[in-house]
């Protein structure tokens, strides 16, 4: 490793190769040498894990655990625990031998439901009692992009089941080949001498995996967090492996062989998301396994972030119509130049628009889709004004007129509806009404059972009142939280533990979705049946000025009301990982130490809360914050 950086030569040599060696510097910082305090909690909560080791021969296998919630956990912040004795028996897989010989291991712990993860690598050893434990080298959070939600359930009878002896080869067998052709995902294990194992998750759209033939793959490489752990180790030792999880069939194929990093590569239909990056995987052997009957996998939904393999189309929109809704809204009718078909949607999809601010200055402003996805002949979009935002729905409210022109990218769907759910229960608070007004939709022109609760503070914020009630008749409630006689949402009564097998599809501010989550987590609800997104601002116009004090460095910076955390931080020179903005992936996440903070993401759960804050949106309740930089 190099003395002056965190990352090996190898790292270094792609961050520099693909020119993002600044960004990779920046991002480092969320790697530490033990695990941050408010993630311990969530290792014993999870029933898989991926881990990576090497064999005597130096290839490198990647293996599945899966096991009852506390197989594996966290003794403290430098070491975690692995109890073979509650997991599903695998005597054959290579980790156990592999580890006999070389203790370096790269472990991904991750909650495929809510597309949370957590990357560490270290030394394995095996303590007297025959449990495992990991001394952690280092441990980091990583975005929840590309990964598709499912929720594994293991009965108990899996807990007494030892996985058969598996197969062995050497080319793909016809049925591999199709599920690897067909599959979404999959882990890859990779890692370099007198450094450590990484194990990585890997996701797209189905087929984005191309089968080359029975001894080689191609394999997409999209934008992430800069740092290239698996790419680095490829470019420092080219040995890896992979594994494929059947869904269907409950097997696991284990793949062993060699990557190869492929730069500048055409790629016409956007199947690289825009890097043009690929890697070659040459099979040198593979082994396969029997998972029991008793492990069932539920399918939520993909990942928005897949890239989808088209042309990155530029959408040229016309204004048709405009309807003020209510004192606040106005509904835009957008339609293709021409009269052309749009690309087609689901229900709580959003359209990317650019807006210009002013001469110089385009922004690009999300907005749901509110029309029916059965017709895409047009967009209905709904823009509430906020004169205190950002200036987008001031723009347009202000601005743009019937028959102006506005650019846009193709709908993009961070929160559609669950295929497995039976009965979807839907609340929306003030103009979070917007994508549930299109869930609301889909579901009655289905004739699916759901039932909508919509919470505004005055009669005159309930918007599309008319329509929802010919949509919804009965199943619709409609709270007005500040007239003398309005009622407020009973979520108690609401989310009762009879009712958890249904999906909540919640959007608004971000009080009403923590406590939406609050009330069911209370209640045994399965994080995956709460769906969520949030129309809460980082800015509100009440904010007042903080001081950021910076223990390491001794700065104070004043954070104007305006402004968020991060923007003064990235202004002061102050180098902050971040990605989304918008409190949702978590990469900003930075401990405090002193000073109350004022939560607004959606990412952190409340044992972290109580050490981080996402800086991309999130405050202070006190004068000053102090924050571990």
């Amino acid at each position: 490793m190099n003395k002056q950086s965190l990352f090996h030569q190898g790292e270094l040599a792609i961050q520099q190769r693909a020119d993002e060696s600044d960004i990779a510097q920046r991002n480092s910082v969320v790697v530490k040498n033990h695990i941050i305090k408010g993630a311990l909690p969530f290792i014993a909560q999870q029933v898989l894990t991926v881990i990576s080791s090497t064999d005597e021969n130096n290839q490198i296998w990647t293996s599945v655990l899966l096991g009852q919630h506390g197989f594996i956990r966290a003794l403290d912040d430098q070491h975690i625990v692995i109890n073979p004795q509650q997991m599903i028996s695998q005597p054959a897989d290579p980790l156990w031998r592999n580890i006999e010989k070389n203790s370096q291991v790269g472990l991904v712990i991750i909650e495929l439901s809510t597309r949370r993860r957590l990357r560490v690598n270290g030394n394995i050893s095996q303590l007297d009692d025959g449990q495992y434990e990991v001394t952690i080298a280092q441990a980091y959070p990583n975005c929840p992009k590309y990964i598709q939600r499912r929720q594994p359930a293991l009965s108990n009878e899996v807990l007494t089941y030892k996985a058969p002896e598996p197969e062995f080869g050497k080319a793909l067998t016809s049925t591999q080949v199709e599920l690897i052709s067909n599959s979404d995902s999959f882990f890859v294990g990779s890692g370099v001498d007198n450094h450590h194992n990484d194990a990585s998750y890997r996701g797209g759209e189905p087929g984005f995996v191309n089968v080359i033939n029975k001894h080689e793959l191609l394999i997409p490489d999209y934008q992430g967090n800069s740092m290239f752990n698996t790419l680095g180790n490829f470019q420092s030792n080219p040995n890896a492996g992979l594994v494929f999880i059947d869904f269907t069939d409950n097997k696991l194929v284990q793949l062993t062989g060699t990557a190869k990093i492929l730069w500048d590569q055409p790629d016409d239909s956007n199947n690289t998301g825009g890097t043009k990056r690929y890697w070659r995987f040459t099979i040198k052997a593979w082994q396969e396994t029997q998972l029991p009957t008793g492990l069932n996998w539920t399918f939520f939904d993909y990942s928005p972030h897949n890239p989808k393999a088209e042309n990155v189309a530029v959408l040229h929109l016309q204004v048709k119509d405009i309807v003020q809704q209510s004192e606040k809204i106005k509904v835009f009718r957008l339609a293709g130049k021409d009269g052309a078909i749009l690309p087609a949607f689901e229900a709580g999809a959003h359209i990317p628009i650019d807006v210009t601010l002013s001469a110089k200055h385009t922004v690009q402003r999300h907005y749901s889709i509110i029309s029916s996805s059965h017709d895409n002949r047009f967009y209905d979009i709904a823009v509430q004004q906020e004169k205190l935002g950002r200036g987008g729905s001031n723009h347009l409210h202000e601005q743009v007129e019937i028959g102006e022109q506005l650019t846009a990218k193709p709908p993009v769907n961070d929160f559609s509806l669950a295929s497995s759910g039976k009965h979807h229960v839907l609340i929306a608070g003030g103009i979070g009404i917007t994508p549930i007004l299109a869930m609301v939709r889909a579901l009655s022109e289905n004739n699916e059972s759901f039932e909508l609760h919509y919470s505004v503070k005055t009669s005159a914020d309930l918007a599309f009142k008319d329509e929802i009630t010919q949509l919804a008749g009965k199943q619709a409630h409609f709270y007005i939280t500040q007239d003398v006689n309005g009622s407020r949402l009973n979520l108690p009564s609401l989310l009762t533990m009879e009712n958890k097998a249904n999906h909540v599809y919640v959007c608004g501010p971000l009080s009403l979705i923590e406590a939406i989550k609050d009330t069911a987590h209370n209640n045994g609800w399965q994080p995956s049946h709460i769906h969520y997104e949030s129309f809460g601002s980082a800015v509100h116009k009440n904010d007042k000025a903080i001081e950021v004090k910076l223990k390491k460095s001794g700065k104070v910076i004043v954070i104007n009301p305006k402004e968020t955390i991060l923007a003064g931080l990235l202004a002061a020179k102050i180098d902050v990982p971040y990605e989304c903005k918008r409190g949702e992936c978590g990469m900003c996440a930075t401990e405090y130490t002193q000073g109350t903070a004022d939560h607004r993401d959606i990412y952190l759960a409340k044992e972290e809360q109580a050490q981080r804050l996402c800086v991309c949106v999130s405050r202070a309740t006190t004068s000053a914050i102090t924050l571990n930089l």
